[in-house]
């Protein structure tokens, strides 16, 4: 039912090569930034990530626009180009809106979302726009064969094309997958009434409870406990095992992750606040610190792991 234009429309490939240019020349910008400015990113903790979302905004926006041929460096070394559907390239305002339809749902993807936010309005338009704008992103990429436009392109009614083309006709999207889409942006909308029942669980309340005890530490900027197993085999005689652990992910105001007394004193607060613990088979204790500005990050991180029954 559907062709792929390999005239006019971007094939999928060459699009996601360009793209990957683009992010290494993002990350080496980031990387330099952060030799530069490693202790002010840090302290900006998650707001860091705006940095990196106005160096690409302005990188792409720009760059994909009338102002440079609607080429970034990676489009031109592919030979590839935004246009609209007249097949003109596109003006800044245009370039810069397309930009945020992607950028924004895995921009907020990668903050930290407390179970207060969840649990409350907040959670419902966060939710539709990172699960339904990554899925409906990625989905469309992989499987809008016609016309290759992904979210971002639909929303302002662009294409990526080929420069040695010749003039032909956009074709149309396969409707159903605008179904699928919108079907994506429901369910993501959804989602925090999903985890909300997941929430108010005893077993998860418990373990909820250690997190936020943790999280109120003077020294830790927040953390994240989860109770989790693991299967292993045996390579000689085949038999498996089931080996269960508690799991806190801790991250710091301060580069202490190299503390074993502190990393005890947090297994000690688990097995302290979370009794379900001493039946685990491990603590583990994670000790994290660093930043993260979108398009580069940098993390220090020590891994500690006790016996509950020793604590």
């Amino acid at each position: 039912m559907e062709e792929v234009n390999k005239k006019m429309i971007c094939g999928f490939w060459r699009r996601i090569a360009a793209f990957i240019i683009d992010v290494i020349i993002l990350s080496a910008i980031g990387f330099i930034l952060g030799l530069l400015l490693e202790d002010v990113f840090v302290q900006l903790g998650e707001w860091g990530r705006l940095i990196g979302f106005i160096i690409s905004i302005s990188y792409f926006g720009i760059m994909n626009s009338s102002k440079f041929d609607g080429q970034t460096f990676g489009k031109k070394l592919f030979k590839i180009q935004v246009v609209d559907s007249s097949n003109s390239t596109v003006g800044l305002s245009k370039s810069f809106l397309r930009y945020s339809f992607l950028a924004a749902p895995f921009s907020l993807n990668g903050i930290h979302i407390t179970d207060q936010t969840v649990s409350s309005y907040l959670g419902y338009p966060l939710s539709f726009i990172i699960f339904g704008g990554v899925f409906s992103i990625v989905y469309l990429y992989l499987f809008n064969r016609v016309t290759r436009q992904s979210l971002h392109d639909l929303m302002v009614g662009t294409y990526v094309v080929n420069i040695s083309r010749s003039q032909e006709r956009f074709g149309m999207i396969w409707r159903p997958h605008l179904f699928i889409v919108s079907s994506l942006f429901v369910i993501g909308t959804a989602s925090p009434e999903i985890a909300s029942k997941f929430i108010e669980n005893e077993p998860f309340q418990e373990i909820l409870l250690t997190q936020q005890t943790i999280n109120k530490l003077d020294v830790v900027r927040y953390a994240g406990v989860m109770q989790s197993s693991r299967v292993l085999t045996s390579a000689k005689s085949g038999n498996s095992s089931s080996f269960t652990y508690v799991s806190a992910q801790v991250n710091l105001y301060e580069k202490d992750v190299d503390n074993n007394d502190f990393a005890r004193e947090l297994a000690e607060l688990v097995v302290s606040s979370y009794p379900d613990s001493r039946s685990q088979n491990l603590i583990q204790i994670s000790l994290i610190y660093g930043y993260d500005i979108g398009i580069w990050s940098k993390w220090y991180r020590e891994n500690y792991s006790f016996n509950p029954n020793e604590i």
